[in-house]
This record gives C-alpha cells, structure tokens and sequence, in this order.
C-alpha cells in the first residue's frame, strides 16, 4: 500500500505538476519501465495478502481471528478487506483499459502515445488489454470513465472512513511504535494510584495504545489463562477498551461509563498472571499487562479483591510474608546447614543475598535456598542476608494492584538496607529481583533515591553470579553430570530482563544435555503463578482445558529422553512439583532447581538431587 501510495503521488506530480507546468516529465524511458514494474509487482502482492487475509478470516477461519470477536468488529475487517481488494483490482483494470486505448492509438501513429513502449513492463496491465482487444474503442473509453471513477471514489472513501473504522490502526499503530515507552519493561509506570474506573483514567498513551491494536489475536495465543479456559482475552480485553473509547468520544454529557460494569468484568482482570507474553508477541507494543494492572488497582481500592488474595495481603502487611509466618522463622533454613551464613546487619559483605519469601520459608524450596548457600560457601563468595529485617520485595504485591501496601514494603526494606555495607546484591527469585533491580533506584540520578542504599549497586540473579563464578574458576565441576535435561525460561527474568544465555551456560558447564522446548526464551510459556495469581483460588478447568504449570509439564515430557526440568525460580519449583503430582508423572519427570544441579557437580562428596528431592518432600 505504501509503495502504491507513492507511485500514485510521483504519477500526479508526473502528469499534472511536471508536465503541465513545466512542459516536460520525470517519468521517461527507463525510469517508466521501473516505475511502471514496479508498481503491478506491488499490486500483485497487495491482492495476494488481501486474498490470503480474507481465507485465513473466512474460509479457514483461523481461531485467533474468530474467537470472542463481536460480529460488528467482524464485518468492520470485511467491509476493509473488499475495499482494499476493489481498489487494487480496479486499479488493474483501469491501467489494462488505458493501454488497450494506447495500443489502438499507437497503431495509428505511435507519436499519439509514447508511454505505450513501455507496456510490456505493465505485465498484469498489459494481459488485461490484451483481454479487452474485441472491445469497441468508444466502449474502452466509456468503460475507463467508469472504472476510473469507482477506483478513484472507493480509495477516497477509504481515506474517509479511516478514522471510524478498523483501519485507524494504519495511523495509530505507527504513531504508538514510534511514541512507545522507553522504559525497562521491569519498571511499572504509576499513572493512576487509585486505579482506573472509566476510559478517561488513562494516560495519553494508554489511550492510543488501546486504538493501535490491531485485533490480530496473537496476544491471545500465547496467554498462558486463555489457554486454560479462564475468561480473559488480552486481545478482546483490548477491543472493548476500544469500543468504550469510541462511545465516550461520541459522548456529549461529560458522563464516562464504569468501565469494570462494561468493558473489564473483575473475574477476567484477575485472571491475568502479568507474564508478558502478551506484550512481547504484540506488533504494535500494546502493553496489556499495564492497562490490566491500573483496572486491578481500582478493585483493590474498592476491596473487590480476588479469593485467596486477601489472605495473602493480609499477612503481608501485618508479617511482612505471604506465609504469615513470623519474621523470626525467616532464617530456620539455615539451622543444621553445616555453613556459616554472615549477618549483613552487623558485619559488612560483598554480596547481600535478598532470598524472599518462598525460599525462606516454603519447605519445598528450602533444600534449594540450603544449595545455594554451599555453593557459595564452597566458591569462597563473601555473603549475607538480612534475617528477620528482610520483607517481601513487592513486586506481585505491586501487580495485584496494591500499590499502597508495596510502598509500605519498600520503604522497610529501604530502612533495612540503609544501614547496611554491602556492595552487590543477588536473589533465587526472579521476581525479587526485577522489583529491586528497577522499582527500588530512581529512574535516574536526578531524582531523590527511592532507596538510597540500592543506588549504584549491582543487582544481579544468582545464576548470573554462578556463570561469573564458573568462568573464574572460583567454581570447579568435580563430576560431569550427564543428565538430559530440559530448562524452563522465568518470565521475570528472561522477558522483563532478558537474562536467557547466563542459566544455559552454566548448565553447560556442568555436563547436562540441554534439551529446548518448543516455547523457550521470549516465547516462553509462563508457569501461571506471577502477577499474584499463586495467592490466588483457581477455579476448576473448564473441559478441555489444562492449568498453565500442567501444560508446561505435558511440553516437557513429550521431549525425548529428558529426565529433569530445571527452573530457577522458587514459585516455578513449586507449581511444576505440583503439576507433576497432578500429571502422574513422578517417575517420568524431576522438577529441580539450576542450584540444586550446580552443587550435585561442585561438592566434594556426591550430592544427588533425587535424594534432596525426597528430604524436601519428606
């Protein structure tokens, strides 16, 4: 369309600027033989896209492109496709009558029409004449009138139409990739702190975000809940922001409709685990996790608030953890460790090692929490923790839309850090440490820190500081471990950091097959536990339908010859232990950490995972 576009306005400015005014032309000898190639090739193309949009929408109906579309939206992509099919189709015609006028003119005398030299360039133009060569002439010029006319008015129309029809997004979509926010992905822009209730809540951006979509479904294929039945499309959730943008413009009365009464039933925000995958997939950059997070903030602020959430935020508050555990018990993993675990409130260390909640305190992470510590102990690393001062981070507390309680959150864990000396930060918890690598430190050093003792410091993942301490030999693999194995992307750490390459190398060092999933890296599948979904009750799958950590475990035990699949992440450890349990497959498939692994190769003395895997269980 673009290049039709512009071969349109240079064939004007040919004609009636250049011509006209000046008495000579631009579009001569070879120049017109590209020019005129060029333009039937592009238009051979265009017919066949649109050929192939309206069978994929209507003959092979494609479920991305059907499923939950309103039928109005349905026949706004029809009435575009024909009209974009008129106007090249037309088009063809019209070139096709010119040169079979051309071609009887040039009989005569070729000085009547010197652009006819050049028709054999016009190969589809040209076949078209050649049809028409028993028409009468009075007939081709009556019917180039006439075809001439209809291209001209359809493709006006179309320009008309634009800005009330499907095709705003050829304005918008542009408009939104070139505005997007430069921001890391990891950082949640604030822009309503009490929530979004009616279309006007949202930002400049947001707005035209929700007109770029381009209703082409692909958010909705890779999310992790519409796969398991649950009501949330991000791409129909989008559609009806659209709609409900579109009523209040047309509003005069000032009055905007409740958008969570409309547009955003509470059952299908809540269903969203904030993955990304969405995002990431998205040609135009839609951020769908955003728009859904600044909808939750409003149910939270009018205590709408999903089952099994409440509890979670409750103990949160008042114990600082989701387990409502006391903060002195946050520590028990280290009793009987056999290795000396540094207070960083009393004595200063190289590394503060943030650990979180699951780790502390979930008994099937533990055992992990316990490698890590040996590994570090054996790789000689100066570190420490917090003990009891430590609090959750925030960063699912933040995604269920609490903003007011992940305040209260990081400013304890800012006074904790604040008396510390430390120089480097790592965490097992990918969420961990998104939320304090990018929601912690201002967006730059102009501002006032929003937590001065984490300015500057490097906050790294711990198998980052495993692949640093492999490849300076302050790691040695004593055993070469030979397991098949299969490796299961974080979302909050491959797409919202995009740490893909440090995990695989490690596990590279340590003599496994690394065996990919179909969806791995970017396109990873998310386990279904982010954005505060684990504190969240699930209802039953509807038939047919398997959870996110179910699905997960049926791609990895349909890989030849894998015997492991590893994480490394302490919320992914325990939802695909449990989606194991739930597939039967014990004896097929292990769920292990990357840390777990790391100390089976480096200790001194054997260390099998399977026989971890059973004390944890025990």
């Amino acid at each position: 369309m673009v290049v039709l576009f512009i071969g349109t306005a240079l064939a004007t400015l040919d004609q009636d600027v250049a011509y006209l005014i000046f008495g000579s032309q631009f579009l001569v000898g070879n120049i017109y033989r590209a020019f005129e190639l060029a333009l039937d090739v592009f238009g051979v193309v265009l017919i066949v896209g649109l050929v192939g949009a309206v069978i994929r929408r209507y003959v092979v109906r494609t479920p991305r492109l059907q499923n939950g579309v309103p039928p109005t939206f349905r026949w706004d992509s029809a009435v575009l496709l024909a009209s974009l099919l008129v106007i090249a189709v037309t088009g063809f015609v019209v070139e096709g009558l010119r040169l079979a006028e051309g071609s009887r003119l040039a009989a005569q005398d070729p000085a009547q029409a010197p652009w006819f030299q050049a028709a054999g360039w016009a190969p589809v133009g040209w076949l078209v004449a050649q049809s028409l060569s028993g028409v009468p002439s009075e007939t081709l010029r009556l019917w180039h009138q006439v075809f001439w006319w209809v291209h001209g008015l359809v493709a006006l129309a179309f320009v008309a139409t634009v800005p009330f029809t499907k095709a705003f997004h050829l304005l918008s979509s542009p408009l939104n990739i070139f505005l997007r926010n430069a921001e890391p992905a990891g950082r949640l822009a604030v822009s309503a702190p009490s929530g979004v209730r009616t279309i006007g809540d949202f930002t400049w951006r947001q707005a035209l975000q929700i007109d770029a979509c381009t209703w082409c479904g692909k958010c909705q294929e890779v999310c992790p809940w519409f796969a398991a039945g649950a009501p949330l499309s991000p791409r129909n959730l989008v559609q009806k922001l659209g709609a409900a943008l579109a009523r209040a413009a047309r509003r005069r009365n000032g009055q905007l409709e409740d958008l969570h009464a409309t547009a955003a039933p509470a059952e299908e925000v809540w269903s969203c685990c904030t993955c990304r995958a969405c995002e990431a997939v998205c040609p135009v950059y839609v951020q769908h996790p955003t728009l859904i997070i600044d909808l939750r903030r409003h149910l939270v602020d009018q205590g709408q608030i999903a089952e099994g959430l409440q509890d979670a935020l409750v103990n949160l508050q008042r114990y600082g953890n989701s387990f409502g555990q006391s903060p002195r018990k946050r520590a028990d993993w280290t009793k009987n460790l056999g290795v000396p675990i540094k207070d960083a409130r009393k004595e200063p260390v190289e590394w503060l090692w943030f650990v979180g909640d699951y780790a502390s305190y979930d008994p099937r992470v533990q055992p992990v929490t316990q490698a890590t510590a040996r590994v570090l102990h054996l790789a000689g690393v100066d570190f420490g923790i917090l003990l009891d001062k430590e609090q959750n981070a925030g960063n699912d507390v933040r995604r269920t839309g609490e903003e007011g309680l992940f305040e209260l959150l990081r400013e304890k864990n800012s006074k904790a850090l604040q008396g510390v000396n430390f120089n480097h930060v790592f965490t097992t918890d990918p969420h961990t440490f998104n939320t304090l690598k990018h929601e912690y430190c201002s967006p730059n050093n102009e501002q006032e820190p929003i937590c001065p003792a984490l300015q500057g410091k490097q906050v790294v993942h711990y198998t980052e500081l495993f692949d640093q301490l492999l490849e300076d030999g302050k790691l040695t693999v004593r055993r070469r471990l030979g397991h098949v194995v299969t490796f299961h992307d974080p979302c909050y750490l491959g797409r919202y950091n995009g740490v893909y390459d440090a995990p695989r190398r490690v596990l590279d060092a340590l003599g496994v097959t690394l065996v990919e999933m179909p969806r791995n890296r970017e396109n990873s599948f998310c386990c279904g536990a982010g954005g505060g979904r684990i504190w969240m009750k699930d209802a039953p799958a509807p038939s047919g339908h398997q959870r996110p950590a179910e699905s997960r475990i049926k791609e990895a035990l349909a890989l030849p010859g894998v015997q492991y699949l590893v994480v490394a992440c302490p919320k992914d450890l325990a939802m695909f232990q449990d989606a194991v349990k739930t597939a039967g497959a014990e004896g097929r498939l292990k769920v292990v950490d990357i840390a777990e692994l790391v100390w089976e190769a480096v200790a001194e003395t054997p260390q099998l995972v399977t026989q971890q895997q059973e004390i944890a269980q025990t």
